[in-house]
Order: structure tokens, then C-alpha cells, then sequence
């Protein structure tokens, strides 16, 4: 009798164990299921290559990036297209790290858990990036064979409207010698989210927020009828025990005059008398040491040496040299944090998403950084790069709309200068942030600032 007792005990529990078994399946595949579906060893969504087999990417105003036709992945018509957004989309190779393709499919797949992993549909879900492929050929046009990127966003809202990398190529006939051919190198990497480069004068606006917040004075300086402190430029300083040159001799100047200059002696003679500490403080709550999280992939982060670089070094470093390398998307975060009062948006490749019937899903909500900059530095630094936009840049280049910019340009040993151009747009309908990086272009006013300027008179449209 006993035995028999023993015998349903234990095949109670085994019972129990069972039930128990697969309750926890059940919940796993009710939580998991669409992850394992998603995964690349799930053949009825992706051919032997790679090739994801369902899903569509268009842009913003409908043009159609990336889709499934016949059971193979095709992509935009215009082979121009097909260039200037390549590293946005990606490759059907999967070589484009930051690319829609691997980064979105959870978006791109359309998922029904009660009929099971091998029904795939091939128009899956249809994502609408918040790119503009317009604008993106007109950055590619514009940098006319330059090494290098363009970005511009949303402050707002996180959206990017234009993102170009340089060199780029035909994902549907890449290059035989592409691995081998100088003119293709760094062609599988997104330079805007992946590289850094040295910043040149366009640091001078962090270098600026230090000052304004640590400085007695400086700040009280941009109040009404506020008297102005001057510094005189004679084209060099001795800062440290070395000499520190300028472009030019600028002569008597106010700090909105110097950074619209971008005087290197004074703001080289700033970053020393602020310190390496205080610098380092500056640099990283701008967020230019800061990693940013771009659906599931890491933007790069910037690297300086501030805290124990001797005054020579750390005035240098001021203006934006030494060893200083940013990354373009924090600086465009940066600016677009400037713009919008202290945060910003952090970017996203998506404005909406479609299921096969044209229902809209639902996407992340936008993520905001952490304060940046103080307001009230941000409405200054606001005010005095409007202002390099009059002096300096010339107004009637860009849309008509109130903006500000910072442009910076890097001298090479061999060729033509490196060069910056970033700012904003104020305004409520085209919140705009944006960065340009050139390589052996030029001047950042002039080669860099042309490009941007082409590209927002590309998204803005003529009143």
C-alpha cells in the first residue's frame, strides 16, 4: 500500500513539474517569442546571405528606401539615393554597422504569434524614417567627393533629417576592390556616429559655457547696458611657457567679439586661467565624453586630455587642438542642447511605423539628455553664435530663419585643412541641429559652411 503511495506522490510531482514546465514555456513564449522569431537562424526570414526577407523603409515624405520584391531585398531606384543614405539604411551584408536593416528589424517584421514562425509576410511592417532623402543627396552633392559627414536633427524630437557618411557606395553593386581601393576606406564605418576628430574652434564654444559660468563677471557682461571687459590680441601669447598664435591680429576685442573671431590667443589664455579640472568638468556635462545609445548600437565618445595637461598644452586645448577628439553626433546633441534651453533630444532613425493594413504601431518615445547646459549660460552662448551668423557668416547663405553657428578649421601638414561647420536653427517649425565634418576641404566657414548651407536650404523651404 505504501509503495502505492510513494509511486502517486511521485508522479504527482512529476505531474506538477510538467504543468509547471510548461506554464513557464508558455510565458516565455508569450514574452520571447517574437525576439527568437526575429533571430538570423530563422531561415524563413532571411536568405542564406543574410538579407532580411520582409520589411520596408521609406523616408519622410514617402520614398521608398528598401523593400522585398520576389523574395530578394531591393533598394531605392535612383543609384544616387542609394549612396547618400547607405549608412542610414544599411547594406544587405549586414556591413553597415549602424544601418535601419540590422538595427530596426523589430520594427521592419511583422509578428503573429498564433501562426507561427514560418509564415513570413514579405511587406512585414513599413517604417517611415525621419530622413529626407532630398536633403541627403544634397549633402552628398554639396561635399563634392570630401571625406567626411553631415548631420542634422531634431532637437526636439530626436528625428534625423539628414545623415550623410563619406566615402559611400552602391549597396547594389559594391565595389570589386573596395576592401583593397584607398579611395573606399572607413566605407563600411558611419563617421557621424562611429568616429572622432579634432574639433578645431568649434570646442571654443565649451571653452565659452566654462567662462561664462566661472569667470567672475563674464556672464553679467551680456545683461542690458552692462559695461564689457575687453582683451587685446597682438596675433601670439605666451601661455605656459610657450607661444600660442593666432590667424590673425585682432587687436582690442569684447568676448563676442573674440569668439566670433575665434580669437585663439583668448580663448587660449581662458582655458589656461580656468584650469585643466574645470575644463574636464565642462567637456564631460557637455556630453562630448558621453556614449549615446542609438537604437542598438553605441555612438562613439570623444576623449580629451584636460586634467593634466600643462597651461601650454590646456590653451591649446582651449581653442580646440592638442589632443582633443570629438565625436560629430554629441557635438550635434551638444548644440541642439544649446538651442533647446539645456537637454536635448538623442536622435532616432524612426517617425512612425505601419503594419500591412497602414495601421500605425507604436515606437520609443523620445529620451532626453541629461541637462547639458544651464539655461541661462544656453540663452547667451545662444545669442553670441547668432551673432557669428551676421558678422561673420553671412546671413543671406542660409534660410530665413534665426540661426547660430561655430566653424572651425584644423591645418594639415599636407593638403587642404580639415574643417567644421555646426549650429542650430531657432524655430518652432524646423528645430534644427546640425554638424559638418570635411576632410582636405578647406576653410570651416567656407567649404563647410557651403555645405550646410546647402542642406538647410534643402529642408527649410523659401517663405
Amino acid at each position: 500500500m505504501r509503495k502505492i503511495e510513494h509511486r502517486v506522490r511521485f508522479c504527482t510531482l512529476i505531474l506538477l513539474a510538467f504543468i509547471a514546465g510548461i506554464i513557464g514555456f508558455l510565458v516565455r513564449y508569450h514574452r520571447q517569442s517574437e525576439r527568437w522569431y526575429e533571430q538570423s537562424f530563422n531561415k524563413h526570414l532571411y536568405s542564406d546571405t543574410g538579407e532580411l526577407l520582409t520589411g520596408t523603409l521609406t523616408d519622410r515624405n514617402g520614398v521608398v528606401l528598401s523593400s522585398v520584391e520576389n523574395g530578394t531585398r531591393k533598394y531605392a531606384i535612383s543609384q544616387a539615393v542609394r549612396m547618400a543614405t547607405l549608412h542610414t539604411v544599411g547594406d544587405s551584408a549586414g556591413k553597415i554597422g549602424t544601418g535601419a536593416l540590422s538595427n530596426l528589424r523589430d520594427y521592419l517584421v511583422s509578428y503573429r504569434r498564433r501562426l507561427g514562425a514560418n509564415l513570413v509576410d514579405p511587406t512585414g511592417n513599413t517604417v517611415v524614417l525621419a530622413l529626407d532623402s532630398n536633403a541627403c543627396l544634397t549633402a552628398l552633392d554639396a561635399m563634392n567627393g570630401a571625406v567626411g559627414c553631415v548631420g542634422v536633427y531634431n532637437y526636439k524630437t530626436g528625428e534625423i533629417v539628414c545623415l550623410v557618411s563619406t566615402p559611400t557606395y552602391d549597396p547594389t553593386d559594391v565595389p570589386a576592390d573596395i576592401e583593397t581601393n584607398d579611395s573606399y576606406r572607413g566605407a563600411y564605418v558611419n563617421r557621424f556616429f562611429y568616429s572622432t576628430f579634432t574639433p578645431g574652434s568649434v570646442f571654443k564654444t565649451v571653452t565659452l559655457q566654462a567662462v561664462l559660468e566661472n569667470i567672475d563677471g563674464a556672464a553679467d557682461e551680456f545683461t542690458p547696458d552692462a559695461p564689457r571687459r575687453t582683451y587685446t590680441c597682438e596675433g601670439s601669447v605666451k601661455v605656459g611657457d610657450n607661444i600660442i598664435t593666432c590667424p590673425k591680429k585682432h587687436g582690442t576685442q569684447t568676448l563676442m567679439e573674440a569668439y566670433a573671431n575665434s580669437c585663439n590667443c583668448v580663448f587660449a589664455s581662458l582655458a589656461a586661467e580656468l584650469g585643466g579640472e574645470t575644463m574636464s568638468a565642462y567637456v564631460a556635462k557637455a556630453g562630448l565624453t558621453s556614449s549615446y545609445k542609438i537604437h542598438n548600437f553605441q555612438s562613439t565618445k570623444g576623449s580629451f586630455e584636460l586634467a593634466s595637461a600643462s597651461a601650454y598644452q590646456l590653451g591649446w586645448s582651449g581653442v580646440g587642438l592638442h589632443h582633443d577628439l570629438v565625436n560629430p553626433c554629441s557635438l550635434m546633441i551638444y548644440l541642439g542642447a544649446i538651442a533647446n534651453g539645456g537637454k536635448a533630444a538623442v536622435p532616432t532613425y524612426i517617425t512612425r511605423v505601419l503594419d500591412e493594413n497602414g495601421k500605425e504601431l507604436s515606437v520609443p518615445k523620445t529620451v532626453y539628455t541629461e541637462e547639458l547646459i544651464a539655461p541661462s549660460t544656453a540663452r547667451i552662448v545662444r545669442g553670441l553664435m547668432e551673432n557669428n551668423v551676421i558678422e561673420v557668416y553671412g546671413r543671406d547663405r542660409f534660410p530665413a530663419v534665426a540661426m547660430g553657428a561655430k566653424s572651425g578649421t584644423i591645418e594639415q601638414k599636407t593638403g587642404k585643412s580639415n574643417c567644421w561647420f555646426a549650429g542650430f536653427v531657432l524655430s518652432d517649425e524646423y528645430p534644427y541641429a546640425f554638424v559638418v565634418y570635411l576632410e582636405h576641404a578647406g576653410s570651416g566657414s567656407g567649404a563647410a559652411g557651403d555645405v550646410a548651407a546647402a542642406v538647410l536650404n534643402a529642408l527649410i523651404p523659401v517663405p
